[in-house]
């Protein structure tokens, strides 16, 4: 491993990933572009990252970008699999409960334990979420990592606009609890082998025992009385601000340009003492701030390939079952009758239909055979023959086509994107490429029709007949 190279003049060791950073500054003095430089530092260097980030803009880190900020095609960004957003690969876990949709807590702390124990990076993006389910997410994940990293080794949380979880005021319900969550974050994260970098524009509004505990201060410009303020309460509580060199450091903190930074750690090892002024590196990847949406070329960025890293995280979260033979019986020597186990998943066998698993009494022999009529009725004199697929509840064609029955698409049309979401309230998490295939495949087959919307996005609509094409066959979970 080699030094976090944050600007020409700088280099900051490896063991900073364990360090919390207080990363301030007023709207456009660049904090979260120096941010993504750290990020792309950690990373390069094989240190996994993880952001919350309830702006939509973290994204830009799979984007590899020139000199000049601009996307480059030939780079390929950085390995960050992106959960939620308009650019996301997984969808965050939620659950509808009385007709509104809510966190489901259970699977959103399964999807932080298999980030964690399939060592990849992710960006948690909430924006689409109100602002009570963002805390609820926050509070959630943040304490499932904060429990269970320890055996996974050294990893950096980044935390965008942190006054958000953790504001000084209202602290009551899914605030309390995101505030609690990132407070242990940046008290005793480093004993767990984590390190963190709080990101406000209004410091004056970030708790103050949580601001306080940072121990390397980045601080770009800012103007207003009580920011400044508060970034001198962080001074008192390092050191002592009683001389002249002080004054004429925290004066000139409404002066610096943007990417500039005043770096301050005083404490050792690796003290930065007496403050240093900066001036980060161009980064690497796309900074997908609002200005960037303003350039033409915003609409050809492309995001570098995860799959593996997809693929690392599912195997995880949700391991395919391991196929057994079916015992046989003595009089017969065919398949024995099989009972449900409890508390098991229904995966799905193939046969002449779309079939996927319905439920039946617990103790419910299956049967051996199913008969199944088929009746036809001529139209205008010409027989239409409706093409059948093998389906399994184990790949993502067959868990369309159950939600489809469950009546998940009745009367509605629904893009790709909305379909990635409403299979992750199933259970089943797939990137939108692989629910576009799938759908695509579904089209073919009858089951589905799709328009183009005026926003270049394709709607899916079940076929009139779709769903009683759809057979749900029962077999026993291994």
């Amino acid at each position: 491993m080699s030094g976090l190279q944050i600007s020409k003049d700088l280099e900051l060791p490896i063991e900073a990933a364990t360090w919390t950073f207080a990363d301030l500054g007023i709207k456009d003095s660049g904090k979260t572009y120096d941010a993504g430089d750290l990020a792309e530092e950690f990373l390069k260097n094989g240190i996994p990252i993880l952001v919350l980030d309830g702006m939509g803009i973290w994204w830009g880190l799979r984007v590899g970008a020139d000199k000049n900020g601009k996307p480059d095609p030939k780079k390929k960004g950085m390995p960050v699999v992106v959960f939620g957003g308009d650019h996301g690969d997984l969808p965050i876990p939620t659950r509808t409960e009385k007709g509104r949709d809510i966190v489901d807590t259970a699977r959103l702390e399964l999807m932080a334990k298999s980030i964690l124990e399939a060592g990849i990076s992710a960006v948690l993006d909430t924006r689409q979420f109100s602002k009570n389910m963002q805390r609820r997410i926050v509070a959630v994940f943040v304490n499932e990592v904060y429990q269970e990293n320890a055996k996974y080794g050294v990893r950096h949380v980044f935390i965008e606009e942190a006054d958000m979880w953790c504001p000084q005021h209202g602290m009551s319900g899914e605030t309390a609890a995101s505030t609690g969550a990132i407070d242990d974050l940046v008290r005793r994260g480093g004993n767990f082998n984590l390190g963190c970098t709080l990101i406000t524009q209004r410091p004056a509004v970030l708790n103050k025992d949580v601001l306080t505990q940072a121990g390397c201060l980045l601080v770009h410009r800012v103007v207003h009385d009580l920011d400044k303020k508060a970034v001198s309460a962080w001074v008192r509580s390092m050191v002592s601000p009683d001389d002249k060199k002080f004054k004429k450091w925290f004066d000139s903190l409404n002066g610096l340009d943007n990417g500039e930074a005043w770096i301050w750690r005083p404490q050792k090892p690796f003290e930065i003492d007496p403050p240093k002024r900066i001036r980060f590196r161009p980064r690497e990847t796309v900074h997908a701030s609002r200005e960037f949406f303003r350039r033409p070329e915003a609409r050809t960025a492309k995001m570098g390939n995860v799959e593996e890293f997809i693929q690392k995280f599912q195997n995880v979260f949700a391991p395919k079952p391991k196929q057994v033979t079916p015992p046989q019986t003595a009089a017969t020597n065919r398949p024995a009758p099989m009972m449900r186990p409890p508390d098991r998943p229904l995966p799905l066998i193939p046969t002449s239909g779309a079939h996927l698993p319905i439920p039946r009494p617990e103790s419910t022999p299956i049967a051996e055979t199913d008969a199944h009529v088929i009746v036809r009725e001529p139209v205008a004199g010409v027989q239409t023959r409706m093409p059948t697929l093998a389906a399994n509840d184990q790949e993502v064609t067959g868990q369309i086509l159950y939600a489809a029955k469950q009546g998940a698409f009745d009367g509605e049309q629904r893009t790709s994107k909305d379909i990635v979401t409403l299979l992750g309230n199933f259970g089943w998490m797939h990137p939108k490429a692989a629910v576009d295939q799938g759908l695509l495949k579904l089209c073919d087959l009858k089951f589905f029709t799709r328009k183009l919307a005026s926003n270049e996005s394709w709607y899916y609509k079940l076929t009139p007949n779709a769903k009683d094409r759809i057979v749900l066959e029962l077999v026993n979970a291994v």
